[in-house]
């Protein structure tokens, strides 16, 4: 069916098991509103994540990407660092099947096969550029070190990407000290003012332990420190305490893809930042951002979808107990560096909606035509549409149930295409 402006379009909904979803409760409208309005104005902002993906993708990667597809599609990463990650395929899997159905506009780095598993970067192509790749050797696992720099400012910010040594022990703790050693080395060399980011998995079990405190140690060279955002200090492991702040594990049965159990007890993954990221200019962390996607503090030694999940909906739970023994983190960053692009992108009001929202598309010269696709959390199709008005529609939501959904747009013009996406709350 081909739409005209005004025209009431209603989404087709023939699949039983969209019927099967969860309604949308309603402590969670705030985390869509901030998914779908700019977070600062006047300034670009911008969302980096960590995920270790479970020995990605032979570790039954294939029968985890429909969950891996809900956990990432819902954070809507701008920058994704992973761990675990075993192979060029593995990386090509990910970037058409998870990051792909996010945005086109995704890339990723060549696969570096150093020792046990490795680091995978993922990015929007369209909003910042790879400027150099390096990976530092250390005597466990490569730790890898990504420079971007952003398109509309300029700025630049290196992220490196970690996976420290496994397991409790002094033998174990010793080797995490050397990994971390060779990252506190190569964070001293930067430049004073350089903005930079360590994620991953750091399998470290409490602030004390000496591999965390030469990353936090600020005695010898305070340029090359790194700041814990939550400023958490003690024993995390097994304390009900950092319940808040444990990232594994998100079962509490062995499940066959071979990742870890016990419920949600450890504190293993960790995004650190810079000075610099952590004052309120340039290039800054979001007061407030960091999220551990899934963690509501109540999960402590359960499986992360074990009764409600006050964090995210019933779906995004049991997505995240499938995709991998670990959370995932993020944080939100804003660049107040210098000028920045106004962006056009697709307006939808009111969001979240109950019956009906005005969607507005953004202006483009020699408009022919716009394909409008709906998508829930799954990434499954639910509704799809040819748009001839270059203003916009009138989006009835019919019998479309209650939930979280991706909306597409294509848009066809005499000189080249466009393609946007944007976040719709359906509520009650």
């Amino acid at each position: 069916m081909t739409s005209r402006r005004g025209l009431l379009l209603t989404p087709s909904v023939k699949n039983d098991h969209i019927e099967q979803m969860a309604p949308l409760p309603l402590q969670l409208l705030a985390i869509f509103v901030t998914l779908l309005l700019p977070m600062t104005a006047g300034a670009a902002t911008f969302r980096v994540a960590t995920y270790n993906i479970l020995n990605f993708p032979d570790a039954l990667g294939y029968q985890r990407i429909d969950d891996l597809r809900a956990a990432v599609g819902f954070i809507d990463p701008d920058i994704l660092v992973v761990q675990e990650m075993q192979s060029q395929a593995g990386i090509n899997l990910f970037l058409d099947s998870v990051m792909h159905t996010i945005s086109p506009s995704f890339s990723s780095v060549p696969f570096n096969d150093g020792p046990d598993t490795d680091n995978a970067l993922f990015f929007r192509n369209d909003r910042m550029d790879i400027v150099g790749i390096q990976y530092l050797t250390t005597p466990n696992r490569n730790i890898a070190e990504y420079r971007l720099m952003l398109s509309d400012t300029r700025s630049e910010l290196y992220l490196f990407s970690i996976h420290l040594k496994a397991s409790e022990g002094s033998s174990n703790e010793i080797m995490r000290l050397q990994e971390a050693t060779i990252l506190r080395d190569r964070l001293n060399l930067l430049p004073p003012g350089t903005n930079f980011i360590v994620a991953g998995d750091f399998n470290i079990y409490y602030s004390d332990e000496p591999a965390f405190q030469k990353l936090i140690d600020s005695v010898q060279n305070t340029s090359g420190k790194l700041i814990d955002p939550l400023a958490l200090l003690g024993y995390w492991h097994e304390n009900v305490s950092f319940a808040d702040a444990h990232t594994q594990s998100t079962r509490t049965n062995q499940l066959p893809d071979g990742g870890a159990s016990g419920g949600m007890d450890d504190r293993f993954d960790m995004i650190l930042c810079s000075e610099g990221i952590m004052s309120s200019g340039g290039l800054f962390l979001i007061s407030n951002s960091h999220t551990i996607l899934g963690n509501d503090g109540a999960h402590f030694n359960l499986a992360i979808n074990d009764g409600i999940n006050n964090a995210v909906p019933a779906e995004i739970a049991d997505a995240l107990y499938w995709a991998s023994d670990h959370l995932p983190l993020y944080v939100d960053l804003s660049d107040e560096s210098g000028p920045v692009i106004d962006r056009p992108e697709v307006r939808v009001w009111p969001n979240p909606m109950q019956r009906i929202a005005e969607i507005t598309l953004p202006w483009h010269e020699g408009f022919i035509s716009a394909r409008v696709c709906m998508t829930n959390i799954l990434g499954q199709r639910v509704f799809e549409d040819i748009i001839y008005e270059s203003e916009g529609f009138t989006l009835q939501r019919g019998d479309l149930p209650v939930g979280v959904y991706f909306l597409h747009v294509f848009i066809k013009t005499e000189y080249d295409e466009h393609k946007y996406r944007t976040t719709v709350a359906v509520v009650r």
